[in-house]
């Protein structure tokens, strides 16, 4: 199974999801950005890569993944685009820092977790039975027990 997230995925609505994980205005982080050729082809690489042994998958799941992954690819670079201060007229804003790299870290986490749930929802385990014959005729191992 492969899903061609570039074409499928509405600019608008990936730029509102990830703006809404990450807890960024649209000042900061624009649609433009997200929408990135780099990003969106790495994360569909990815996503593609760890679903194509599979045929059928909730495909609300698998896109979460790729906006989780997407996530992960921006968070490298928040350091730059977010300001450390802001001040205007009346007030002078120190910004309360992130830590970007473990942010990016838990949305490959979070991805993983994700695609991880999509395949166990298809996953055919046999669950084998087995019998143990407990009565007293049995035959123990060890005859001093």
């Amino acid at each position: 199974m492969t899903i061609d997230f570039v074409k499928k995925n509405k600019v608008e609505d990936l730029g509102l999801r990830v703006r809404a994980i990450l807890g960024v205005p649209e000042d900061f982080l624009t649609n433009e950005t997200i929408s990135s050729p780099t990003f969106l082809i790495k994360a569909n690489k990815y996503i593609n890569k760890n679903i194509s042994e599979y045929e059928e998958l909730d495909e609300s799941l698998v896109t979460i993944a790729y906006i989780y992954y997407v996530c992960y690819l921006l968070c490298t670079g928040m350091y730059a685009r977010l300001p450390k201060q802001m001040e205007n007229v009346n007030t002078k804003t120190v910004l309360q820092s992130i830590d970007w790299d473990s942010k990016a870290l838990e949305m490959l986490e979070q991805c993983n977790e994700t695609l991880e749930e999509a395949i166990e929802d298809v996953s055919d385990i046999d669950y084998g039975v087995s019998f143990a014959v407990l009565t007293d005729e049995s035959e123990y191992p060890n005859t001093s027990i």
